[in-house]
This record gives C-alpha cells, structure tokens and sequence, in this order.
C-alpha cells in the first residue's frame, strides 16, 4: 500500500476512474483545531494536487451546492448523493438526515433509525442507498422512492458484520468496513458476503474505485490495488 496522507481523510468521493476527491482533517491553529483540506489523488500518478472548496462542493451536492452548504453546517462529516430524481439526500454520523428538492431547498428533515438505534453512511446504488446499523451489526438497502427499507443483510446476533462503520459501493458490489479491521464484500448479485482485506490496524472507511481502493487506517490514509 502507497501512503498518501498521513491525516485521518474524513471525505472521499469518486473522481472519474481514476482518481478521487480526498478531504484531510488537518490541525490548525490550537490545540483541538482542525481544517478541512481538499485534494485530487490520481491512482495512475500518485500524485496529489490541491482542488478549490467550490469543486469539493459541486461534486458532493451537485449544481445547486451553494444553496445546499449554506443550509448545511457540516458540509464535510456528512454522507450524501444526487438521487435519481435529482434531490440530494444527506444524512449525518448521527442519523440526521435531510432531503434537498432539485432547486437546492430542504423539503425534508428528520433522522434514519432502525430498531431505534441509530443509522449512518450513504452509498449510493441505482435508484436505491446502503446505510450501516452498527449497533444492530447490520447493514441496510433503502429505496430512495419512498426511504423505507427494502433489504437488510446481518443482524444482532450474527457475525456477518460486527459494528460496521462504512460502507461504499462501486461497480455492483458493497463493500463495509467492520469487526474493527477488516472490510468485508457482498456481492451485488447474489448478495453473498465474504472477507475483502483484513488490516493490521482499525479501518475506518473504504472506497474502491475501479481497480484501486482508498482505505482509512488509524495511522493515515493509503491506496491500495
């Protein structure tokens, strides 16, 4: 694996095949003081160049991103996608969520939560969304119609994922980051779930993109291939 950042990377988002969009959390000022830095990673060059918040912005949300960040007060924590009717669905680490018309204007809040406990993450696939229960060790398949849920693989008392933190989607495939170190992937077809790369330390997020994977460890950020 490459290290490319030794900040933890609080936001990734694809970038055309074959490169992505990172946000690094970066000390500034005090102690406890934190910016939000964005960045370009080309997995054919390795090589990092800075991108303007307005770009970071547009890729997240879309065309109306002004409209949406000004509502927004944590644009960068935030999971979010363009819907397949052009709104923008967020939701928090919290389970905070909100609904943006295809004019850029809140038409909906609240919070997801599944047997009361706490939903987080958003992958987008189709006209549907993943999210993670970590409390449940679930991981759940919302369609993005209606916001109700429409499959659920794991569950309490099972082992197939273990306080899943991320999850992220790429060419069919789910791919979540659970039991502490290791990321696991279902298959897009037959949904059946297997070990994808087990790491010496805790992981905190994963995004494959085509045949590379950015992956969050305790001690940085890395691409792997």
């Amino acid at each position: 694996m490459q290290q490319i950042s030794k900040y933890e990377v609080i936001d990734i988002i694809p970038y055309g095949k074959n490169s992505a969009i990172i946000v690094e959390k970066k000390p500034f000022g005090g102690i406890g003081q934190f910016k939000a830095s964005y960045s370009v990673i080309n997995f054919d060059t390795g090589k990092k160049e800075a991108l303007t918040k307005g770009a970071y912005l547009f890729s997240k949300f879309g065309s109306n991103y002004a409209k949406i960040s000004e509502v927004i007060s944590n644009y960068v924590q935030c999971s979010s996608a363009v819907l397949y009717d052009k709104r923008v669905l967020v939701i928090y680490p919290n389970g905070e969520a909100g609904i943006f018309s295809r004019d850029g204007e809140l038409e909906w809040s609240g919070s997801f939560t599944y047997h009361d406990e706490t939903v987080s993450c958003l992958a987008l696939e189709g006209k549907y969304f993943w999210s993670v229960c970590s409390k449940e060790n679930c991981i759940i398949r919302y369609s993005s119609q209606n916001m109700k849920v429409d499959l659920r693989i794991g569950a309490k008392d099972a082992k197939t994922f273990i306080n899943p933190v991320h999850i992220s989607v790429d060419n069919g495939d789910i791919y979540v980051c659970c039991d502490s170190n290791k990321i696991r992937k279902v298959d897009g077809i037959s949904y059946t779930v297997s070990d994808f790369e087990t790491l010496p330390e805790g992981v905190k997020r994963f995004q494959k993109i085509g045949d590379n994977g950015i992956i969050v460890l305790s001690s940085g950020t890395y691409i792997n291939d």
